[in-house]
């Protein structure tokens, strides 16, 4: 195990998501000197030094703690390969992973570079780049669109050149959008051929349809462990809402995960208040299983977290 120097820790570290940088140095940088290089990026809101436990001496690994994630983006960017000190190596800088993760590795730029937004149906691609090229260069943007009939589904996702301007566009653009960092997608379809053309910008095909939603999409072997002869497990879901929502936009957020081949959105008052209940049913347990481990506590709308339980329909 090691230590670190900090004696005040803050207590969510993955709050905002990536706002920490892992930073490799010589062992002869301190923190001071950390402190004062990355300053200038935002607030910082910690450093620590990685220690050896026994000897307490440093390791040559820190942290370094912004108050948002496009500082940490920025001072990523700007710092990876500087010397701190002459007669020293070169720094590399990245933003950490968030220490409940279970991969082991950092997270990698081009996790960071993409959002996904919830946009008016009528918004064009057109319209979805002149709304967020302020935040920076844009790369390309996609709508998605319902394969069949080609109409799109409100939602949309907006690729940038560097992390930093992903994080600037989240932290900044207008709440309704729903901005948030897409998934990556799997590397066995890292293809970014959105569309039949090849034309990236455009309308992508259904075949890749699949691969471009902001949850990984469910890998039946992920499932395999799983005992779905268990009642507690169907393919159908309950979903409870406090907040006014459409039946388009409950669509909309449950067909993300594929295979769903049934959404009907009730609503009923009572005390005064307005409560949604939304029964979806997939075609396969996995999907099921899948939608409500992402979607129960998913805030949406803002401020208004989704319940969602299995459902003994009788199928």
């Amino acid at each position: 195990m090691e230590d670190s120097s900090s004696k005040h820790i803050p207590e969510n570290l993955d709050d905002p998501p990536n706002s920490r940088l892992f930073v490799v140095t010589s062992r002869c940088i301190t923190e001071d000197e950390l402190r004062d290089s990355f300053s200038r990026f935002g607030g910082i809101q910690g450093v620590w030094l990685v220690k050896d436990k026994q000897t307490k001496e440093p390791k040559g690994v820190s942290y370094v703690k912004f108050a948002k994630s496009s500082q940490a983006c920025l001072a990523m960017e700007e710092m990876h390969g500087k010397v701190l000190l002459e007669g020293t190596k070169p720094i590399k800088v990245f933003i950490a992973q968030s220490r409940s993760s279970t991969r082991h590795r950092d997270v990698e730029d081009e996790e960071l570079t993409r959002i996904f937004v919830m946009i008016p149906k009528t918004f064009t691609e057109e319209d979805l780049k002149n709304t967020f090229r302020e935040f920076g260069d844009i790369e390309y943007c996609v709508i998605i669109r319902n394969k069949f009939t080609g109409e799109s589904k409100g939602l949309g996702y907006v690729r940038y050149y560097k992390p930093s301007q992903a994080a600037h566009a989240i932290e900044n653009c207008d709440k309704s959008y729903r901005a948030i960092l897409a998934e990556p997608r799997s590397k066995n379809n890292s293809s970014e051929d959105y569309s039949a053309g090849g034309t990236r910008g455009g309308e992508y095909s259904s075949a890749d349809s699949a691969n471009q939603y902001p949850f990984t999409t469910p890998d039946q072997g992920s499932y395999a462990m799983l005992d779905f002869r268990q009642s507690d497990f169907t393919r159908s879901l309950m979903m409870s809402t406090r907040a006014v929502v459409t039946q388009e936009q409950i669509f909309a957020l449950f067909d993300l995960i594929p295979g769903m081949e049934y959404c009907e959105l009730h609503r009923d008052s009572y005390g005064g208040m307005s409560k949604g209940h939304a029964l979806i049913r997939y075609n396969n347990l996995g999907s099921a299983v899948y939608a409500k481990e992402k979607l129960n506590g998913f805030e949406y709308p803002p401020g208004n977290r989704l319940q969602v339980s299995f459902y003994d329909d009788g199928e």
